[in-house]
């Protein structure tokens, strides 16, 4: 993807940082680096004890947050479209969230919407599926996640996305879908 070679560009110029120990863009936002077998306890461990609505909900909140701040950060628009959109996959991609494709991505101006995404080279994901099987819950934080993101930065509304397939079943990627 052009955007992930832009944002690879980026790091090698400076648009990342490190100032005083804080990973910074553009000196305005910080970051922090997790790794991702140790993320995928984390939410398996919540999951298990508040369950995968809670995992959802939670997931959505940190997506719907992070995505405004990095609209902010990067001047895109909120609700910007598909610019905005491959600022923000391109991102994502780049700090280990995943290869997201949008299989279908019919968006209507009133926030009707059928969306069909995957997600492919998640690590977080993976070491789920490996660590639980068919018993992880980590996609569900991930769905919120992306569903969050899709209302911040595509301008769909009520975005609920549901698991079609999944990497601990078998598939090559996951699959999740929003209709409304």
């Amino acid at each position: 993807m052009v955007l992930s070679t832009v944002l690879k560009k980026m790091l090698i110029g400076r648009a990342f940082t490190n100032e005083k120990g804080r990973i910074r863009l553009y000196g305005r936002m910080d970051w922090m680096l997790y790794p991702a077998r140790a993320f995928a306890l984390n939410l398996q461990n919540v999951g298990e004890k508040l369950g995968k609505d809670y995992l959802y909900k939670i997931g959505y909140e940190a997506g719907y947050d992070a995505g405004k701040e990095i609209v902010k950060c990067t001047g895109a628009k909120l609700k910007g479209g598909w610019a905005t959109q491959k600022i923000v996959l391109a991102l994502l991609d780049f700090i280990g969230f995943g290869k997201v494709e949008f299989i279908k991505a019919d968006i209507k101006k009133d926030g009707h919407h059928h969306m069909i995404i995957h997600v492919r080279n998640n690590p977080v994901i993976e070491h789920g599926a490996k660590l639980y099987g068919k018993k992880s819950m980590i996609c569900d934080w991930f769905m919120g996640v992306y569903a969050a993101h899709g209302e911040v930065e595509l301008g769909v509304k009520n975005a609920k996305l549901v698991e079609v397939k999944c990497i601990r079943n078998g598939s090559p990627y996951c699959e999740w879908e929003s209709k409304w």
